[in-house]
């Protein structure tokens, strides 16, 4: 009884209206430690963080290429993601090159699909250069790498089925590298000027292949880019044993022998134990006229 008046006398001096008193507010709880979803591990991968991933994780480079071609099925302006599929198809197809027992049909599937992807990143950025007759002309400097990426990936698959795809599909794949020369002379270590050396070393003389326009883009795109290795290996290989300059093939295959890329450096070896067999046994020295002369 005594509790209840002193409650009666409590709530009048508070100047209560009701005999129930309203239940005290709940603290807020700090953001820090607000409750949430639960947690769902790290996020998904993209194919940006695959490609990074290439050459530390050996399933890094397959990833890329898939993510990237998802990125591009759902993204409204694909150019970039497709991009990124070209350039992991074609480094797949240049590990699989070198692999002593290469597939080359899975090598044709990436090549046909690297320049498809390749050509739908540039003419996405550049539509009117898509439906024009002379299209690489018109493509700007944003799509130089896709532009090449498709050229080189078109050459190895018109190489895969032959010489004749290759002579019927010549005038494109020249007009697409000249253009990127003039673009990005320096993308993949002056790439334009070594593929159309190697590309004009190819193709027979009826069709426009020619050995001196060949060695002239190779000396260009060691001048440009003398510390990368590809342009000593293809001078090399794709000129001076068609020109059957012995000198040439042994200065450009010392150079990449001592590049430092350990690819290369073995390429270049092996063309090098090689020498006999491409160029026959080397002349002996003749003897100086007038000079002492060997006894027997």
């Amino acid at each position: 009884m005594r509790c209840a008046l002193l409650a009666a006398a409590l709530c009048a001096a508070a100047g209560c209206h009701s005999q129930k008193r309203p239940a005290a507010p709940v603290p807020a709880v700090p953001a820090a430690v607000a409750p949430g979803p639960a947690d769902a591990g790290p996020p998904p991968e993209s194919g940006q963080l695959a490609w990074e991933k290439r050459d530390s994780d050996p399933g890094a480079l397959d990833r890329a290429v898939s993510l990237f071609e998802a990125e591009a099925r759902r993204a409204p302006d694909p150019a970039q993601a497709l991009l990124g599929a070209a350039r992991a198809r074609r480094l797949r197809i240049a590990r699989a090159e070198q692999d002593p027992e290469p597939e080359p049909s899975t090598m044709a599937v990436d090549a046909q699909a690297c320049a498809t992807d390749a050509h739908r990143s540039w003419a996405a950025s550049f539509p009117e250069a898509a439906a024009a007759r002379d299209s690489a002309a018109l493509v700007g400097a944003s799509g130089a790498e896709a532009l090449y990426l498709e050229a080189v990936c078109s050459a190895i698959c018109a190489r895969m089925q032959g010489f004749t795809p290759l002579i019927e599909r010549r005038g494109e794949l020249v007009a697409a590298l000249v253009r990127v020369a003039e673009l990005e002379p320096d993308l993949d270590g002056a790439g334009a000027e070594r593929e159309l050396g190697a590309l004009h070393a190819a193709l027979p003389a009826y069709a426009g292949g020619d050995l001196e326009e060949a060695r002239r883009h190779l000396l260009a795109a060691v001048e440009r880019a003398p510390e990368d290795a590809r342009n000593h290996l293809v001078l090399a290989r794709a000129v001076a044993v068609k020109a059957q300059d012995r000198a040439l093939f042994r200065e450009h295959l010392e150079i990449a022998a001592k590049s430092g890329d350990p690819l290369a450096a073995a390429q270049a070896q092996a063309l090098l134990q090689r020498e006999k067999e491409l160029f026959g046994p080397a002349e002996a020295a003749q003897p100086i006229p007038g000079g002492p002369q060997k006894r027997p």
